[in-house]
């Protein structure tokens, strides 16, 4: 069954002089529910504009982003940023957590905004900080850990609120390769528990964790890439991410 469907998706830029600029053309795919689905492409490829419009941070020119059949596009402004914050999970490169509160505080923050009770908060915190390694961390700040720390709380904080969709960008982008292989390893675990991610990267290492890879040049999808038992995923993707180099669809 899909959980996401992108259905023509366009998105047009007017820029200085009235000239107007496509980030996304024509792009359609779907995602199914637990599925677990990267997106590659070099800068300027429209990974970001995707990910924004996925994300219902920004209105499409055209086309449609579907979410359990809704569109994204038609929920009205004063009802959006709760349906953001009850079916979506975001992880950023930033992190994007306040530094005057504390980790455990960052994370229950989605839970205090929808007014959960403050004994199922504790439910839902706990044992998630135990899975992602981070219960004794939770009265530190942000300032106070390490970046790999600090990422783990935003995925405590993206996953808390049990989201439909997982959404990633660039999430290993500022972490050594160990702290970028703990989170891959979160991700991973999460998905084999059911859990639907998009995630968007420039890493080969962080793109063949998922089971499929679109790659988007010039704001169109031009390949994509599904894992097999026994093939070497690695070099499939990094060879679909040299091609684009190319200029080869």
């Amino acid at each position: 069954m899909s959980l996401l469907e992108v259905r023509g998706l366009e998105k047009v830029y007017s820029i200085r002089g009235g000239n107007r600029t496509a980030a996304l053309q024509g792009v359609s795919f779907a995602v199914e529910e637990g599925e677990f689905v990267a997106i590659m492409g070099e800068s300027g490829s429209g990974k970001s504009t995707l990910l924004n419009l996925l994300a219902s941070l920004d209105r499409p020119t055209a086309g449609e982003v579907l979410l359990a059949g809704k569109d994204l596009a038609k929920i009205p402004g004063r009802r959006l940023s709760a349906f953001r914050r009850d079916h979506l999970g975001f992880v950023f490169q930033d992190c994007s957590l306040l530094d005057t509160f504390s980790l455990g505080d960052n994370i229950l923050l989605p839970l205090v905004l929808a007014k959960l009770p403050f004994s199922e908060m504790g439910s839902r915190l706990l044992p998630l900080a135990e899975e992602l390694g981070i219960t004794k961390l939770l009265n530190k700040y942000p300032w106070e850990v390490s970046g790999g720390q600090k990422q783990r709380a935003a995925a405590a904080r993206a996953l808390i609120t049990r989201p439909s969709l997982l959404l990633a960008d660039e999430p290993t982008g500022a972490l050594d390769s160990r702290s970028a292989g703990e989170l891959l390893d979160i991700f991973q675990a999460e998905n084999r528990e059911g859990q639907t991610i998009v995630m968007v990267t420039h890493s080969v290492q962080a793109a063949c964790r998922a089971g499929r890879v679109l790659f988007l040049q010039d704001g169109q999808l031009v390949r994509e890439l599904r894992s097999h038992p026994g093939e070497d995923f690695y070099r499939r993707v990094a060879d679909g991410l040299a091609a684009l180099g190319k200029g080869v669809a």
